[in-house]
């Protein structure tokens, strides 16, 4: 055997270990059709690796190899970075912004508008009469329908859901936090200031933290959500917020995740925003004893959409599906900020390659129950190129099946597991132009276009049907 096909055996060794270690992790999170193409890999190398010593096809095998060795040399090849995303938010401004107003989202409109009272009249006979009939058809439906109806209402994970939704609003009321006459401010440098309050976010158990100034054009222009019967505050223009954002992720559990949209997602989803509000009020609290205000931005006090927000302050990038896309944990997160008067040294976008493998991927529109996430080209909403999610379809089918669904979210590839293996492919994503265009076809190919629940430890388990005399 020459040096080539020394080589050339050598390669398929490494490609025999490859498609095992491919094979191994899929099986453990459990995707059924790559296991499969794991092996069919596997099989496909040891035939390769048999043909190297059989004379009539050893020449096609070495040149099978020479153009796979091509194609990972051009993935090398760097792609040049997107500079609307290094730009942040305003990175994708294309006209005049157009502050989003709070009172129009699918929340405030079913939480803050009773029927018969003086803002449900002025919100769909002033603002937006075309809205009111479909809106009172879902409303009918109750809020999210009836909580975990997919699941026949399974009582252990609702009561999760419901405990964890129980906490924001013992912490609403400690959102805004302005420091006390006799507390100083503390001195020091922007740069010390950041330093710390990134620990302490780390350390009281955030799972990601970046910095940014407030984009006033991000603003929500009026205040749409009532807490606490503060019916005054509803239609208020918001205004005079501090001027920096402390943001933060926290990561949702991949093995919750995996059995959207059923019951356990929503649990986890609730879970983090119930340690979402706890975080943000702390942080919040801290920045009034050092002297400065500290606004906690939570499912009980929200002035600002955080998508953007997380962006700006080098967070990820929004993918197709209107979520947030970050390194290691993809859309599998939840934001939560807190805005300050304390002058901390920001931090920069980044960019992921989310963009250009959205644009080829489309998992998400795929799988969408509701078909509310565009399977198109962007568009132009507010001033801004984005990807116009359609919430209102989205909520009813929230309301259809009595969770948040979240098979959005469980079916990005960036949602993975931070293995070795994703890990190296998020890295050629964010920085080939290869990968980029090749490699969302690749994963259709290897995992499948269409979304189906996975199991989950069985602790979390539900039972979608249940006998009248059945205990659980």
């Amino acid at each position: 055997m020459n040096i080539l096909s020394g080589l050339v055996l050598i390669a398929d060794l490494i490609a025999i270990a490859a498609c095992l270690y491919f094979v191994f992790e899929s099986k453990k999170e459990q995707e059924a059709r790559a296991v499969r193409n794991g092996l069919a890999g596997l099989l496909i190398c040891l035939v390769l690796g048999i043909g190297l010593f059989i004379p009539v096809v050893k020449m096609g095998v070495i040149l099978i190899f020479i153009l796979g060795f091509i194609f990972g040399l051009s993935l090398f090849i760097p792609a040049r970075p997107n500079e609307k995303a290094l730009k942040g938010a305003k990175g994708y401004l294309v006209g005049n912004p157009v502050r989003f107003d709070e009172r129009d989202t699918v929340f405030s409109r079913f939480r803050s508008l009773i029927p018969g009272s003086k803002l449900y009249d002025t919100y769909y006979s002033k603002l937006h009469p075309e809205k009111k009939d479909l809106d009172a058809k879902r409303r009918e439906k109750g809020f999210i329908g009836n909580p975990g109806s997919i699941d026949n209402e399974y009582q252990p994970n609702i009561a999760m859901m419901h405990a964890s939704f129980d906490i924001p609003p013992f912490l609403g009321h400690y959102a805004f936090n302005d420091p006390e006459p006799d507390v100083p401010r503390a001195q020091l440098s922007a740069k010390k200031a950041a330093d710390i309050v990134k620990h302490l976010t780390l350390h009281i158990g955030a799972d990601m933290v970046g910095i940014c100034k407030v984009d006033p054009d991000l603003v929500y222009s009026h205040r749409g959500e009532i807490h606490y019967d503060r019916q005054d505050d509803w239609g208020k223009e918001i205004k005079d917020l501090p001027s920096y954002a402390v943001v933060f992720l926290t990561e949702m559990n991949h093995g919750h995740v995996i059995s959207a949209p059923h019951t356990p997602t929503v649990a986890e989803s609730a879970h983090l925003y119930a340690r979402g509000a706890y975080l943000s009020t702390l942080l919040a609290r801290w920045f009034s004893y050092m002297g400065y205000r500290g606004v906690a931005e939570h499912t009980r006090n929200y002035n600002i959409p955080l998508p953007p927000l997380a962006v700006n302050a080098g967070l990820g990038e929004v993918g197709r599906q209107g979520y947030l896309v970050a390194p290691n944990m993809g859309a599998r997160c939840r934001i939560f900020a807190v805005l300050t008067d304390m002058p901390l040294v920001v931090d920069k976008p980044i960019c992921l390659g989310v963009e250009e493998f959205c644009r080829a991927c489309k998992k998400c529109a795929d799988s969408c129950p509701s078909k509310s996430i565009p399977q198109g080209k962007k568009i132009v909403y507010n001033g801004y190129s984005k990807w116009k999610l359609d919430e209102d379809s989205c909520y009813g089918y929230w309301s259809k099946v009595g969770t948040d669904c979240s098979i959005c979210m469980a079916i990005c590839p960036f949602s993975r597991p931070n293995t070795l293996l994703h890990k190296i492919v998020r890295l050629f994503v964010a920085r080939s132009k290869v990968a980029q265009i090749v490699f969302p076809h690749i994963d259709n190919f290897l995992y499948g276009k269409r979304w189906r629940p996975r199991k989950v430890v069985p602790w979390l388990d539900y039972r979608k049907k249940l006998d009248k005399n059945e205990v659980y």
